[in-house]
């Protein structure tokens, strides 16, 4: 691979989901008998992750081997148990670089137990982050890479000592925050991408209630952010530059595809990865080109309503060639 070719480094979480459905929980000292079980892979970083690598190359490519124009590099750590060969295969047949992925002894990968509730909808998760909050405190961000994207799954002190670590470097750096904790104003300092949904961005910025989103993307950028992007589920997107806030001018909503919602799980993090991938290509070739936000963010955003429209979470993020097109 050129050195040219973009590279993206995700600094994350690596969870096992354990999901039984069942017609309802049952009470205490009740066996009920399940309609099924399933284990599948996950975790926020994980799944940005395989976003990443999915949506920079073909399904074709894929089945034929044949290397993206993007390198994803996931790190981050899993224990020695019984998961970790199975999630490391899956995660390399989707074409990501798994060697930064540290394999802790005598550790247990990180498991998110989910009961579903069939007749509701409704689930109940019990996550114990395991290998995930064993990650260092320790420089996680490789100079030659375009991008690192971060989420909050792992030890807030790992998260923020890589974004300065990022910045230093004069990598590109995104952060979706998830889940939301009040943040340190150094995090937004020189922070080129925030991307938040509706109610991370009511706890980042301390504002419940907006009048308007534009109110709340300009406390941001008044931290620092030059790019700040809200999800607002069927809503659309909205997004605001610190360019459009210095003059004085109002953000933009991309409104959302119609499509038959079936489950919005990873649908954000199918986002985070399209707009990544956008930003990486961008870092690596732009010769001093103005990014262009709109268009990564409706493609963005074209990717999202492909992954809702299908059940599960990893398995349900599309390839490039099943997005489709402006």
């Amino acid at each position: 691979m050129s050195s040219r070719s973009p590279v993206i480094s995700v600094i994350g979480s690596l969870n096992v989901d354990l999901v039984t459905r069942t017609p309802r929980v049952p009470v205490g000292g009740e066996t009920l008998t399940a309609e099924s079980f399933n284990i599948g892979w996950g975790g926020k970083g994980a799944n940005q992750a395989v976003a990443c690598a999915r949506l920079s190359r073909t399904q074709q490519q894929a089945l034929e081997g044949e290397k993206s124009d993007v390198e994803v590099r996931m790190v981050g750590a899993v224990g020695d148990d019984e998961f970790h060969s199975g999630f490391l295969k899956a995660l390399q047949a989707d074409g990501l670089n798994t060697n930064s992925i540290k394999i802790l002894e005598g550790k247990k990968t990180g498991v998110a137990v989910i009961t579903v509730e069939t007749g509701t909808g409704e689930n109940r998760i019990m996550f114990c982050p395991g290998a995930n909050y064993e990650v260092e405190e320790k420089d996680l961000v490789d100079a030659d890479a375009s991008v690192a994207l971060f989420q909050l799954e792992l030890p807030l002190k790992v998260v923020l000592h890589n974004m300065r670590v990022a910045r230093r470097k004069g990598v590109e750096t995104i952060i979706n925050p998830a889940p939301a904790v009040p943040l340190p104003d150094e995090a937004y300092q020189g922070l080129g991408h925030l991307i938040v949904n509706e109610t991370e961005a009511a706890i980042l910025s301390g504002i419940e209630n907006p009048a308007n989103w534009n109110e709340v993307a300009a406390i941001f950028i008044a931290r620092g952010v030059r790019n700040v992007i809200i999800t607002l589920g069927g809503e659309g997107v909205f997004y605001k530059t610190a360019k459009q806030q210095s003059e004085s001018q109002d953000g933009h909503i991309v409104p959302a595809r119609k499509v038959k919602v079936v489950d919005t799980t990873a649908a954000g993090d199918t986002f985070a990865g399209a707009y990544t991938v956008s930003v990486a290509r961008w870092k690596a070739m732009s010769h001093g080109t103005d990014f262009e936000l709109d268009v990564a963010i409706a493609h963005a955003n074209r990717a999202a309503s492909m992954t809702v429209q299908k059940a599960g979470a990893q398995s349900s993020i599309p390839w490039a060639d099943e997005v489709p097109g402006p």
